[in-house]
């Protein structure tokens, strides 16, 4: 079918009549909301502040229990840090070349036809 066929075709359907008013209220919904929906509900809001203060609460009455609390949770971290092999050059080296491998393999193209967008010209 060429396009005038078709458009004929589409045409000719039987169609029943949109109900009154169908036309106001899909512009009314869409196109003249005025006011957009917020992002989050009052109670929401209200939830995350309160969890964000509990949580200030709690680290501030933990520093002021124990003085050398910092000192001693940075120590723990790089000793963390140390044991899962982290402050090492291999790690590094390894990392390095994991990214290149993945970005090698990622920019080929196994279709034949098919271009990859160049994104730096």
């Amino acid at each position: 079918m060429t396009d005038d066929e078709l458009e004929r075709a589409l045409l000719a359907l039987p169609l029943e009549t949109p109900p009154a008013g169908l036309h106001e209220r899909i512009l009314a919904s869409t196109v003249y909301r005025s006011a957009a929906a917020p992002a989050f509900r009052t109670w929401e809001v209200c939830l995350l502040v309160l969890a964000v203060s509990l949580v200030a609460v709690a680290t501030f009455a933990l520093l002021s229990a124990v003085p050398d609390l910092g000192d001693r949770s940075q120590i723990a971290v790089v000793h963390a840090l140390h044991a899962l092999g982290l402050f090492s050059v291999r790690t590094y080296a390894w990392f390095a070349v994991g990214v290149s491998t993945v970005w090698a393999i990622s920019s080929l193209t196994l279709m034949p036809g098919v271009r990859r967008p160049v994104y730096n010209r």
